[in-house]
């Protein structure tokens, strides 16, 4: 092929591809997406959310679950409403719905008279924690010593959703109330995958004895 017929295919690409790209560009951005432009090889035409979720409105976030007249109540104190969204929130509201109507849960904001006032009355000064009835110390026979402490933060380990769900079993047997038992199937979950519930020297799985 002479060098003449070479340069003239040469040009003859470049201009169809500055065709297409102009092409392109005028499209609208649906038809871009009908066509796959953009659109990751791999997704097959299905949206696997990989957008960001928008954020909980607090209204949402700290609104209460469970019968008022429930025989347990969980009042969650904290100041990290990324926890309480990821993590607080959803395990009680799995631990409220083990017991039929038995748990309410209620989530006090930040920076309010009413969480003022259940740090410095019930929780002793405590920032962050779980009452249960009203009670930051419950008694657990099935734990260490025989108490669990609901202050900080399962993140750090100072008491597991096993522990949550043996207080709420011992508040509803003093009651009297029915229920069916949760504890002893469960173990000690962990709120963030890969980090082990279980203190140095201190076993939280509390075993299946009752």
């Amino acid at each position: 092929m002479s060098t003449k017929m070479k340069t003239v295919l040469i040009v003859v690409v470049l201009l169809v591809g500055i065709g297409v790209i102009n092409y392109v560009a005028k499209m609208d951005p649906t038809q871009l997406a009908e066509r796959g432009v953009g659109r990751d090889p791999h997704s097959h035409g299905h949206d696997h959310g990989g957008e960001e979720e928008p954020p909980m409105a607090p209204e949402d976030l700290y609104r209460p679950f469970g019968p008022e007249d429930a025989e347990v109540t969980i009042t969650v104190l904290t100041r990290d409403e990324t926890e309480l969204k990821n993590t607080l929130r959803p395990m009680l509201t799995e631990t409220a719905s083990d017991y039929e109507g038995h748990v309410r849960v209620e989530f006090i904001e930040k920076d309010t008279e009413e969480y003022d006032r259940l740090v410095k009355e019930a929780a002793a000064g405590t920032l962050a924690g779980l009452l249960i009835n009203g009670e930051m110390v419950k008694q657990v026979p099935e734990a260490p010593f025989g108490v669990v402490t609901f202050a900080g933060s399962p993140a750090f380990d100072d008491w597991t959703w096993h522990d949550v769900r043996l207080a709420v079993e011992h508040e509803l047997e003093a009651k009297g109330v029915g229920f069916t038992p949760q504890a002893e199937h469960s173990h000690p979950v962990d709120p963030h995958a890969g980090h082990a519930h279980s203190h140095e020297g201190h076993d939280h799985s509390h075993g299946s004895e009752h």
